[in-house]
């Protein structure tokens, strides 16, 4: 990205993206589970991110925007061992131990391809540039795309409460994750990270398929 600092990109080399088989849609108790455990687990992926015994499953070929949302999808879908969750303590808030149901079709379609940023988005519905911030759901994405900067970037919402909070990774080999609010994008010096309608870069808001 040059001498471009701030929220880096990842898919630096993935400037098409290719149509795939649309995603099928979880049940509305798989949606809420999925949503929950990403509220949980992701907090405690930024926690460990960089500590001794690190994020289980995460190689480090893998860590990238888009490999953190990868990341953190998939593990909302499996089954824990106690090993896991003795790891990631904070999962004993979650209300049900175990994912409802089979999560294999959306897994093989959305998760396992290894999607880059652009594909990932190419799996998901737009809901705007311009959505208020009560409209956010956990899991929903934003995206940032400029072939002259080279940026691919993907940015994953969470919500704790009444805000939306911005996690994602650098994309580079600062191999760092961060979590904002949408007014600390705002205010960051790099307006093309500005998720506002009146920055070119941004793309939008998006909700992966599998997700109402």
């Amino acid at each position: 990205m040059g001498n471009h600092k701030g929220p880096a990109f990842a898919g630096l080399f993935f400037a098409l993206s290719f149509a795939l088989p649309a995603a099928p849609r979880l049940s509305r108790s798989q949606q809420e589970y999925f949503r929950r455990f990403i509220e949980v687990f992701t907090p405690a992926v930024l926690k460990r991110h960089g500590e001794h015994g690190g994020n289980y499953r995460w190689d480090a070929k893998n860590r990238d925007c888009a490999g953190l949302v990868r990341y953190v999808s998939w593990e909302a879908m499996q089954k824990h061992d106690e090993r896991f969750r003795a790891h990631y303590r904070e999962l004993h808030a979650l209300a049900i131990a175990e994912p409802p149901g089979n999560f294999a079709a959306v897994q093989g379609a959305w998760i396992e391809s290894n999607l880059t940023a652009p594909q990932l988005i190419t799996r998901s519905r737009p809901l705007g540039r311009a959505l208020p911030h009560k409209a956010l759901k956990t899991g929903d994405l934003l995206y940032f795309r400029s072939d002259e900067l080279k940026i691919r970037h993907v940015m994953l919402v969470l919500r704790a409460g009444a805000t939306p909070y911005l996690i994602y990774h650098t994309g580079d080999q600062r191999d760092e994750l961060r979590i904002r609010t949408l007014s600390d994008m705002l205010s960051l010096d790099e307006n093309y990270w500005h998720p506002d309608t009146q920055n070119p870069v941004f793309q939008g808001y998006f909700r992966p398929e599998f997700l109402d």
